[in-house]
């Protein structure tokens, strides 16, 4: 279901004819909503003049069951997006593609979700969940829906990148962990370390493979602990 903003409400509404500029999603599970506030940040940070229709969208969705709504604005269109949540998962598996991180605009979401989706979808094809962004000379990045986190001596670190999105699920977890750091971090270190990836949707969830360039799979030479993996979702508000 879909509903367009009018300025003044939102009113059930056709497919949008444009292609999207920005987007943001979230996760609602039995009317609750983990950092609903950063959200509405990270969206009106490219539309001034979207409080109206943010302060609605909260109505417009069922507190009951599980939910995961997309805001869009096509233009100077805004939507809601009214999708059932997928199956969530509790551990990931990533893809190292062969080629670069090729996204335009990372800093938004919204532009190079469909470049997203495509390696996404590609990695599913060779049983990861998600694809692993890097640049060269093999600086990791993010993945291409999530953000990027590892242990490192018992000290949970973040990944320094100019090329990341903001994550509000990183950025919720990491003002609850004042112990934690961030480094830039190699590709090739990744396999051998205890690794999360987390978003709005799945929370954080240890990486327990690798897939290779070449589709070859990999067990990591380290998992993350369960009492970590607990800590960074009790951060995050999940």
């Amino acid at each position: 279901m879909i509903f367009r903003w009018t300025g003044s409400a939102l009113v059930e509404g056709a497919e949008p004819s444009t292609p999207w500029s920005v987007v943001d999603s979230w996760l609602v599970d039995e009317g609750h909503v983990a950092h609903w506030e950063r959200h509405c940040r990270r969206f009106s940070d490219h539309l001034p003049g979207a409080a109206g229709f943010l302060a609605q969208v909260p109505h417009c969705v069922p507190r009951a069951g599980r939910w995961f709504p997309r805001i869009e604005a096509h233009g100077t269109e805004l939507y809601l997006r009214l999708r059932p949540a997928p199956a969530l998962r509790t551990e990931t598996v990533l893809w190292i593609p062969p080629v670069p991180d090729q996204r335009e605009q990372p800093h938004i979401k919204g532009p190079d979700l469909a470049w997203c989706a495509q390696l996404r979808a590609q990695a599913g094809e060779l049983g990861a969940d998600d694809a692993l962004l890097w640049t060269e000379p093999g600086q990791a990045v993010e993945a291409a829906h999530s953000a990027l986190a590892w242990e490192d001596d018992g000290r949970v670190m973040f990944v320094r990148h100019p090329r990341q999105l903001p994550s509000v699920t990183a950025a919720a977890t990491r003002a609850l962990l004042p112990d934690a750091g961030e480094r830039e971090i190699s590709v090739a270190e990744l396999p051998h370390l205890p690794v999360w990836v987390g978003n709005a949707l799945h929370g954080w969830t240890p990486v327990t493979g690798w897939v290779t360039a070449e589709g070859e799979r990999r067990v990591p030479d380290a998992l993350p602990s369960a009492e970590k993996t607990r800590r960074l979702i009790q951060a995050s508000g999940r």
